[in-house]
């Protein structure tokens, strides 16, 4: 396959990453810290338009990240098995890192919300043909 065709897989990749992480690790990342602040006692509102842009950016350029590992995954390995379990790993271990400062449940439902990042990103390459 010439670069062309690579290349515009790559930004296919990254367009999915960057759309799911926009909504699922930025928007319901919000939403979800605005649950884990009403389990805290913390009601009082603090959205703030930066706040929320912040994490909305942070979610989306997460998702950038993910669609390049995905793509990479999936340029060097075959077994769609394989792929995803590498998928999970990778992905676990760097939300994990993300998230390490946090009390337990909060940090378990941030790592199922990447958990859920994870699922989509992945249905999407099975039914992405990969490219030769």
């Amino acid at each position: 396959m010439e670069w062309r065709g690579r290349g515009r897989e790559l930004v296919g990749w990254l367009w999915r990453g960057a759309l799911v992480g926009l909504v699922v690790l930025g928007v319901g990342g919000r939403v979800l810290m605005r649950v884990i602040a009403h389990m805290e006692n913390r009601t009082e509102m603090v959205l703030t338009g930066g706040g929320t842009l912040t994490v909305i950016f942070a979610g989306t350029v997460a998702g950038l990240a993910s669609g390049l590992i995905y793509f990479l995954i999936r340029r060097f390995v075959q077994s769609p098995l394989v792929r995803t379990l590498l998928f999970i790993v990778i992905i676990e271990l760097i939300a994990w890192r993300g998230v390490s400062g946090l009390l337990p449940k909060p940090k378990l439902m941030f790592m199922t919300l990447a958990l859920v990042h994870i699922v989509i990103v992945d249905l999407l390459g099975r039914r992405t043909p990969v490219a030769d």
